[in-house]
């Protein structure tokens, strides 16, 4: 009768890997296969890898062999990245590069109203307070915003490299 793997003691399966080592190539993936060829072991790569790194010194006459075994390793290097030109935009091929700086937006003095005091048209940043005692800018705001420039600007940003050279690949098409 067979016995299988799994009942096998440490010593056993030692003797079972250093036997198929000694008639394969010495991969993980080979011993398993002769393991199963000599023994009827079912024995995957993984265990066999296993093993060797638990049992190192009962089996270090019996290297491991293979592109991921002890020296053959490449140390992991990664390159330097290099810099990227910022705020660059590139309309074509034949036409010139833009450099997009976005105009400057001046701060309004906040007119400090309540929510129950804001009109239909006035800014809705908070500037003071808290709860029911919030006051807000209430400057005039952008069309399709509840922002003036300035805090739209603020909670908003510049937007990315693309977003920002819409415009002029559309003046350029049109």
């Amino acid at each position: 009768m067979m016995s299988s793997w799994a009942t096998l003691n440490i010593d056993e399966k030692i003797e079972a890997i250093r036997e198929a080592h000694a008639k394969c190539s010495g991969t993980a993936r080979t011993i398993s296969d002769k393991l199963f060829e000599l023994h009827g072991y079912q024995v995957s790569r993984n265990a066999v890898i296993g093993y060797y790194a638990r049992q190192a010194e009962k089996l270090k006459d019996r290297p491991l062999c293979g592109p991921r075994a002890g020296e053959n390793k490449k140390p992991l290097v990664r390159e330097p990245r290099t810099a990227r030109p910022k705020s660059v935009a590139t309309v074509n091929a034949y036409s010139q590069v833009v450099e997009f700086v976005p105009p400057p937006v001046v701060m309004p003095e906040p007119r400090n109203l309540t929510l129950m005091e804001l009109g239909h048209r006035d800014c809705r940043y908070p500037v003071a307070g808290e709860k029911q005692h919030t006051f807000f800018c209430a400057n005039s705001v952008q069309e399709d915003s509840p922002y003036c420039a300035y805090h739209h600007k603020l909670c908003h940003g510049n937007g990315t490299r693309s977003e920002r050279s819409v415009d002029l690949l559309l003046a350029k098409v049109a």
